[in-house]
């Protein structure tokens, strides 16, 4: 987009083809992710196991704003973090 770069992150999961997208602006990381927070259902193809890779995959990109598809947006590495990892099992 213009000079601006768009990565597309795989996080399978909520689905196998769940996907987030982060970018740069003003210097701060912006992730955009929808269904982070789920569901898992199998008849979309949810893996649990996956789901958490995924989560801890989207925290490790430290991200200062959070655009949530169903929740809205998070500011801050921390309310980022504690958004994401307030939907998993497993440990961070």
């Amino acid at each position: 987009m213009g000079e601006r770069q768009i990565e597309a992150v795989n996080i399978p999961g909520h689905s196998p083809g769940s996907v987030a997208y982060l970018t740069l602006s003003d210097g701060l990381k912006v992730l955009f992710g929808q269904d982070i927070h789920g569901p898992l259902n199998p008849v979309i193809l949810s893996n649990r196991e996956d789901y958490n890779k995924s989560l801890k995959l989207l925290v490790s990109l430290e991200a200062d704003i959070l655009c949530e598809g169903h929740y809205g947006v998070f500011y801050g590495k921390d309310e980022v973090k504690k958004f994401i990892t307030s939907f998993s099992v497993s440990e961070f």
